[in-house]
């Protein structure tokens, strides 16, 4: 019998050696892909504040809007609205602050010291133009 084998290789052109490594190839295992599932986003829901003291809470940062020639332009040209505030409230504050206090989304705020104050330049989303905000407060 072995020697029907030998012949029967001998005549493939295959020798033993390939052999044994085509049956190691077939024998092995190929490591199966794992597929990075991402979880998905959840949609949020703006919280409004209706509770009065949760308002009182929330909000203790001292804002006062600016009325100048230059913030009267960038709430007209950009919807920018510019206030003074505290030197050491941080931007991510500024916005909480306005969002709660005029119910609008905020986009970008902007923060510049000049002297002893603190100016911030918070620009809203377009769905919300700053002139009605300014009126609200009795700029315009």
């Amino acid at each position: 019998m072995a020697e029907k084998t030998k012949t029967k290789t001998k005549e493939k052109g295959i020798t033993k050696e390939k052999a044994k490594k085509d049956i190691v190839k077939a024998t092995k295992k190929v490591p199966e892909k794992k597929e990075n599932k991402k979880p998905e986003k959840k949609e949020r829901k703006q919280k409004k504040v209706r509770d009065v003291k949760k308002l009182e809470e929330m909000t203790n940062i001292k804002i006062h809007p600016l009325v100048t020639e230059k913030a009267v332009m960038l709430i007209e040209a950009e919807n920018v609205l510019t206030f003074e505030v505290d030197k050491t409230s941080t931007k991510n504050q500024i916005k909480k602050e306005i969002e709660i206090l005029f119910d609008v989304d905020v986009d970008k705020v902007r923060t510049l010291i000049i002297g002893n104050q603190k100016h911030a330049y918070v620009k809203l989303n377009k769905r919300f133009p700053a002139i009605d905000v300014a009126t609200k407060l009795g700029m315009m």
